[in-house]
């Protein structure tokens, strides 16, 4: 049983994938957004899928409608992501110095 479910979870992943593209940073902007959002003590699984889904969403808008050009999603949330990333690594190596 637990491995029909990670084939199907792998299959409809394969398939988001193939149909959506790559959507680079996704996980790594929904994640400490909605830890921050909840807190120390709330789960941040739920928060951090819509948080997800919000971003994919406004990434997607921004890509057909807001710039000049039309870009995919994964190029806008990369282009945003890329640099929050390197804030999130810059902030962990100032607290984890001192």
């Amino acid at each position: 049983a637990r491995a029909t479910v990670i084939l199907a979870a792998v299959a409809l992943i394969a398939v988001a994938t193939a149909v959506t593209g790559p959507i680079a940073f996704v996980a790594f902007l929904s994640g400490p957004i909605a830890a921050r959002m909840t807190g120390p003590r709330g789960s941040a699984l739920l928060p951090a899928a819509l948080v997800g889904a919000l971003l994919v969403l406004a990434g997607d808008y921004a890509g057909q409608f807001l710039l000049p050009a039309r870009y995919p999603v994964g190029v806008v949330t990369g282009a945003l992501g890329a640099p929050y990333l390197i804030l999130l690594i810059i902030r962990a190596n100032r607290i984890g110095a001192t």
